[in-house]
Formats: structure tokens, C-alpha cells, sequence
């Protein structure tokens, strides 16, 4: 009887107040969504001349709000909230202390690719590629030599920027890449960007060479780099990227690397994946730019070697590219890490720069992260610090 009814009083009660809730919540989301995208329970505002701290406290208080930051030269405060921005907006906006309150809206970079994994690509930021792409994309007639597996010839992401090569293990005129390591390579210095599809590489409009100089298991010889340097030196090529090395090397791949450097190009090698301070070749020649690996938090990768020897580093960890079949993976290694350096270099040659010119940019203009003076001599990549430098 009685019992019965206050349980059924009381459930309904329960239910009514769920229903307010999810209808206040909606109409709030509702609210919310009218606005462009902005910051969470954020507030931009700006008091009028002359209140004083006292009355801002006041209103703050009035309104259960904080300053978060304070914008000293401008004399604006970023304000935070358990509520949603628009009744924050509602509490200060016509307030007569009021001079401005705004959301905290998102802005985007002027040239933000529309290629759909470009989200996925922590590493463009972290270089700050997208500010130096407002500069310079580099262009056609800059030449990105990729000594490695070959190429995918046909892939969407490559087939219309790549120029004739040649495949030094097959000894034929084409470099096709029976591996995926050079595809992904390729992709990471230079994917077509901006056409609405994958990724986006660091010198959008940079040609690319496939010379194939390692085996579909991703193995050459010195002899055959020696051949994909002079290949590339007699072509005009003026970035070459070799994410390759071995322990071991004397004189003759470091005349290759002396012949390519005397006609002009600018070479970068890739530091080596095994943690130790033990030197490879060719990273560890003169007139070769080292490159060590970092991961998304800016230190050091697991797997990269490091040392005095080591120029610079770049990201090299869980790296999106192109990749066998038309299609796209994530690798790792100090190999991802050298091409990032290889498609900046080509946006610096597009400015006319030297290959001394260039690698003194690359070097001089990196960040100094966590590791930089001691896992390597200068910093982590800056793509648009590079393009200040004059």
C-alpha cells in the first residue's frame, strides 16, 4: 500500500530530475555548438580603464570564475570555469566594468593540409613545418635524392613528383621498392600535400629521386650508396637523404659523400638505431649531417644512437607515412628521423642557399630539447627557425 505509493513517488521524482538534467545539459551543448570552436569554459575578457582590482575580484567571485592568465602588455586575462563558456559570456559581457569578453577560440595555421591523416602526424608541429609552409613549400625543381629501397613509383602520395632514377641492385632504370622502408622514407620528405588525401610531407612541392640501391630485405652495398651518391651529384640533385648505414667504412664511401658535397648537394644520413655512441658511416663523415631520433616528448628515442659524432636529431618515433600497396604505416627509426631533415633542407635550397649554407641553418636554428650537447651537438629540427636564418 503506502509503501508502494512513496517508492513510486519517489522514482518518479528521481526521473524527473534525470530528464531536467539531460534537457538542461542538451540545450547547453546546443548553446555551446552555436559558437566556433573554442576553448572549454574559457573567457577572453578586458576591463575598463580604471577598475580596480577589488571590483574584478567581485565579479569573478559573483560569476565562480578564475584568472587562469594574465596578459600583461595587453591588460587582458584568460578567465576558467566549472560552467560552460556562453554563461560565463552571459555573467561578464554586458557588465558595465566590461570592456571586451570573448570565447577562447581555436585558430588554425594558414596552410593547414586537408590530408586526411595529417591529425595523426604529431611530428609536423613538432618541427614547426605548417608556420614554415606559410613561408616557402619549396618547389619542383629541388631535388630530394631517397638512396634506399626504391620508390612505390605509382603511389598516389609520390608518382607525380618523382623524377627518373635508377636501381643499382637490379641494374635497370626502375627503382621500384620491393621493401617499403624507401617509400616510407620518400613520403616523410616529401609526400604531395594538401590534395586531400594521407599525409603531408615536409617540402610539399620538392621533387623526389628513387635510387634503389638496397635489396627487398633492405640490404646493399657500399659500392651500390657509391653509385646512388654519384647519380645524384651528376643529376644536379641538391638534397640527398641515405637512411642507411653500417659500421664499417673507409676511403671509398667517403669519396662518394666528398663528390656529392663538391657539386653541391647536401647530404644526410641517418644516425643509426642501436643505442650506442659507436659511429656509423656515412653518418659519421664530414660534410654529413648526423641525425639522431626523438620521440613525441622531445627526448631521445630508445633505439637511436647518439654521440659527438651526431649533428642533430628530428622525429623519428611512431612516424605515418606512405608505405607499400598504396597505403600508409607507422614506423620508427632514426631512418624517419634524417628525411624530416632532408625536406627542410630542400624548402632552404629553394631560397638559393649553398649546401654549407644549408646545413649551418639546419644546425644553428634547431631547439635545444632535453639531450642536445650531449646525445647531439646542436638541437632538435626547426623548419621555420631554419627559413629566419639569413
Amino acid at each position: 500500500g503506502e509503501s508502494s505509493m512513496w517508492l513510486w513517488i519517489s522514482i518518479s521524482a528521481v526521473t524527473i530530475m534525470m530528464i531536467t538534467w539531460f534537457v538542461y545539459h542538451y540545450v547547453d551543448h546546443m548553446t555551446e555548438s552555436k559558437f566556433h570552436p573554442h576553448a572549454p569554459k574559457q573567457l577572453l575578457v578586458k576591463f575598463k580603464e580604471g577598475t580596480t582590482p577589488d571590483e574584478m575580484h567581485t565579479l569573478h567571485r559573483k560569476g565562480r570564475c578564475n584568472v587562469a592568465e594574465t596578459y600583461e602588455d595587453m591588460g587582458w586575462y584568460r578567465l576558467e570555469s566549472r560552467k560552460n563558456m556562453h554563461r560565463m559570456l552571459k555573467h561578464y559581457k554586458d557588465h558595465e566594468l566590461i570592456e571586451h569578453a570573448e570565447p577562447n577560440y581555436y585558430v588554425n595555421a594558414s596552410f593547414t593540409p586537408n590530408d586526411p591523416y595529417f591529425p595523426y602526424q604529431y611530428n609536423l608541429p613538432k618541427i614547426n613545418a605548417p608556420a614554415a609552409w606559410d613561408i616557402n613549400q619549396s618547389n619542383s625543381t629541388i631535388k630530394i635524392a631517397i638512396i634506399d629501397t626504391g620508390v612505390q613509383l605509382n603511389h598516389p602520395e609520390l608518382a607525380a613528383k618523382l623524377l627518373p632514377g635508377y636501381d643499382y641492385v637490379d641494374y635497370d632504370n626502375i627503382p621500384e621498392d620491393g621493401n617499403g622502408h624507401g617509400t616510407h622514407v620518400a613520403g616523410i620528405a616529401a609526400a604531395i600535400t594538401n590534395n586531400g588525401t594521407g599525409i603531408a610531407g615536409v617540402a610539399p612541392l620538392a621533387s623526389i629521386v628513387p635510387l634503389r640501391v638496397l635489396d627487398n630485405n633492405g640490404q646493399g652495398t657500399m659500392g651500390n650508396v657509391g653509385n646512388g651518391l654519384v647519380f645524384a651529384a651528376n643529376n644536379g640533385v641538391q638534397v640527398i637523404n641515405l637512411s642507411l648505414g653500417g659500421p664499417m667504412g673507409e676511403a671509398f664511401l667517403q669519396a662518394a659523400v666528398q663528390y656529392a658535397w663538391d657539386r653541391g648537394a647536401v647530404i644526410i644520413a641517418a644516425a643509426g638505431n642501436d643505442n650506442t655512441s659507436y659511429p656509423i658511416v656515412p653518418a659519421s663523415y664530414p660534410n654529413v649531417i648526423a641525425v639522431a631520433s626523438t620521440n613525441p616528448s622531445d627526448l631521445k628515442s630508445n633505439f637511436s644512437n647518439y654521440g659527438s659524432w651526431v649533428d642533430m636529431a628530428a622525429p623519428g618515433d611512431t612516424i605515418l607515412s606512405t608505405y607499400l600497396g598504396s597505403s600508409y604505416a607507422y614506423l620508427s627509426g632514426t631512418s624517419m628521423a634524417a628525411p624530416h631533415v632532408a625536406g627542410v633542407a630542400a624548402l632552404l635550397a629553394s631560397k638559393g642557399k649553398t649546401n654549407a649554407q644549408i646545413r649551418d641553418a639546419l644546425c644553428f636554428a634547431s631547439d635545444p630539447v632535453s639531450g642536445s650537447g650531449v646525445y647531439w651537438q646542436y638541437g632538435r629540427l626547426n623548419a621555420y627557425q631554419s627559413l629566419q636564418v639569413p
